[in-house]
């Protein structure tokens, strides 16, 4: 199967499957945030923000989204343009999307009106970054992208196994060693080695496609011989 119709195919079946709402999330700390998952195997990676805020003037786009505010009804409603049809919205009400927004970046947003504040529309909710076909490339620092959309607050939460790379970095988690007697995590990082006990922080910056970058602010939470916890947040910057 090419490239194209692999990509074609994963669009149909994400966008269908996206439709299902999910329940807004509360901000999570570490230990309240979902499972923690094993290294994701396949064609895309997935980050989540399960507290995802934003307040919109009228004209301003959601998070890349076709999902524009346009301003007050006359009976003090939302109009909201979902992909191009106008709708009036109220506190309470949902905002749902799924689509692309940026090459080879799709997302899937399942929000809800929350209590309106100076004339602006205020949502939040949860937000679903799918990025296909990753390649993780590390760099010194994230260059500047003041035209790029970006996303905060993306929690990270993995299970890692010995010998695999924690998802969309280069790290790759090479398995419990010692240091004056006292079990340490090493982590790999090409031909770089680095020790690193429960507690310790674990930065990483990159891009992911050629259009997005990344950058990761974890800890290690937990480890032993067969495997590495690690959670925390991630930024996201996606040239359109």
């Amino acid at each position: 199967m090419t490239s194209s119709r692999k990509t074609l195919t994963f669009v149909l079946a994400l966008l269908t499957a996206v439709t299902l709402a999910c329940s807004t999330a509360s901000i999570p700390g570490l230990d309240q945030g979902p499972p923690a998952t094993a290294t994701p195997v396949g064609d895309y990676l997935t980050l989540e923000i399960p507290a995802f805020t934003a307040s919109l003037a009228a004209g301003e786009l959601v998070g890349g989204a076709r999902l524009e505010y346009l301003g007050k009804s006359p009976d003090g409603g939302y109009r909201v343009a979902i992909d191009g049809q106008e709708v009036v919205k109220r506190s309470g009400d949902s905002l749902i999307w799924s689509g692309v927004i940026g090459p080879g970046v799709l997302a899937t947003l399942n929000l809800r009106v929350t209590t309106s504040l100076l004339g602006e529309l205020p949502v939040a909710g949860s937000v679903k970054l799918h990025i296909l076909y990753p390649e993780a490339l590390e760099l010194t620092a994230v260059p500047q992208l003041p035209n790029a959309l970006y996303f905060s607050n993306i929690v990270i939460n993995y299970s890692v196994p010995a010998g695999q790379t924690i998802p969309g970095t280069t790290l790759v988690y090479a398995g419990l060693t010692q240091q004056a007697g006292i079990d340490v995590a090493q982590i790999s990082n090409g031909s770089r080695q680095t020790y690193h006990a429960v507690g310790d922080s674990l930065v990483w910056a990159g891009k992911l496609r050629d259009n997005v970058y990344a950058r990761y602010n974890l800890r290690i939470i937990s480890f032993d011989e067969a495997t590495v916890q690690v959670g925390g947040l991630a930024e996201i910057w996606i040239e359109k």
